[in-house]
């Protein structure tokens, strides 16, 4: 069997609408992860220290930047908030 390049097995991986819908969802996901690491890091707050400004603990904050999407939307404006930052919801119509 010949071995696919990455691009070969994207396209292959992507042939269907659902299978497309579960990459954009993980690719958002894995945005809206690095949006947070990099709220945190800008403010120089250690999870710690943002726990205590949430009034939660720094487990809590692991658990908000691996799984962000099953956080509501003020936990995220309130966290975004903590860091001195704000967060703008964008949509668009395909």
């Amino acid at each position: 069997m010949k071995p696919l390049s990455l691009d070969e097995l994207k396209t292959k991986m992507l042939s269907d609408a659902e299978s497309v819908q579960a990459y954009n969802e993980a690719d958002q996901e894995l945005m809206l992860i690095q949006a947070l690491y990099e709220m945190r890091e800008r403010a120089g707050l250690s999870k710690t220290e943002l726990a205590n400004k949430l009034g939660t603990n720094s487990s809590g904050i692991s658990r908000l930047e691996k799984n962000p999407l099953s956080a509501s939307m003020k936990m995220l404006e309130r966290y975004a908030t903590a860091c001195g930052a704000r967060i703008s919801l964008n949509i668009r119509y395909v």
